[in-house]
């Protein structure tokens, strides 16, 4: 009886150790990563930049970006972004491997 005790036990911690370790969206792809990084720093004071719902946030939420924009416009969207800002948005530098990686995590976020 002990051992199917400790049997479900380690089932249930090593389930648990799979959820919390799951990948990020995109999974390990570096591009992904970076961007989700970029986005960290960048826009998330004013954007929700995950799955989340979180309110308040100034800026459209990144998910629903992926569902407005495709790759090539975001791509274009960027570069209007860092030259001109947009409505309250200021002018924010994104170098083109910085909108890449940017594309790359939108990409991502499927839910």
């Amino acid at each position: 009886m002990r051992a199917i005790l400790i049997s479900a036990g380690l089932a249930v911690l090593v389930s648990g150790c799979a959820a919390a370790g799951s990948p990020p969206p995109g999974g390990t792809d570096p591009a992904v990563q970076r961007g989700q990084a970029f986005a960290a720093r960048r826009c998330a004071g004013c954007h929700e930049v995950g799955l989340d719902d979180r309110e308040g946030t100034s800026g459209p939420r990144f998910r629903a970006l992926r569902m407005r924009f495709n790759a090539l416009s975001l791509q274009r969207r960027f570069d209007q972004i860092s030259e001109h800002g947009s409505g309250e948005m200021p002018p924010i530098h994104i170098t083109r491997s910085e909108a890449e990686d940017l594309v790359a995590y939108i990409e991502s976020l499927t839910n």
